[in-house]
């Protein structure tokens, strides 16, 4: 749990919406009926076919049919994606623990998921899932990467680099750094304006 997590159940009242979100949000490329969710969210069927029916109204979600089964999926096209995609993946999964440990972890500037873990979209010809710019105590971040590579269903991939070295290889408009700039990140620590701003 982040510490953000209070702030979505005051922001988002009905628990079931919220269940909802995080799965679709934290899961962009998966599709769900109604049973896989009742049995998923863990509650009452009524409650959960009203909540994936409003999400549709809202088009935050889509619906195909295969056989006679309705399945439901997030819509990454709506205008409201990446803010949404921010807030769950702050509150929950792997980018709650990194902000929750970021002490533990050691002197981060800035720590930042990719649209490659938030929405399985690649860009480049390296897939980075996450970047960490600090000075960072490799062995706790490894055990804690390895915790949600299970829930993720793939290795996640990662890089972290000092301080000084993101620096030079900014100025130097490196080309790993300059892809990394341009995507719709989720920043989990640090400032987004600092991290793109020439120095």
């Amino acid at each position: 749990m982040s510490k953000y997590d209070t702030s979505l159940e005051m922001l988002f009242v009905s628990k079931v919406r919220i269940k909802s979100l995080k799965y679709f949000l934290l899961n962009p490329g998966s599709k769900i009926h109604l049973r896989g969710a009742v049995r998923e969210f863990k509650e009452e069927i009524n409650a959960v076919r009203r909540e994936l029916l409003r999400l549709e109204e809202m088009a935050l979600l889509k619906t195909e049919t295969g056989g006679n089964r309705k399945y439901f999926f997030l819509n990454i096209e709506h205008p409201f994606i990446d803010e949404l995609i921010s807030m769950f993946h702050k509150s929950y999964g792997i980018g709650s623990e990194i902000i929750n440990n970021s002490r533990k972890l050691g002197t981060i500037d800035y720590a930042i998921l990719t649209p490659s873990y938030t929405k399985m979209a690649y860009y480049g010809s390296q897939v980075i899932d996450m970047a960490i710019i600090g000075v960072v105590d490799m062995h706790l971040l490894s055990s804690i990467v390895k915790e949600f590579e299970s829930d993720f269903g793939r290795e996640i991939h990662y890089t972290v680099l000092k301080p000084s070295e993101f620096q030079i290889r900014k100025r130097r408009k490196d080309d790993f750094i300059m892809n990394l700039m341009i995507q719709d990140v989720v920043m989990l620590l640090g400032n987004h304006e600092d991290f793109i701003k020439e120095k």
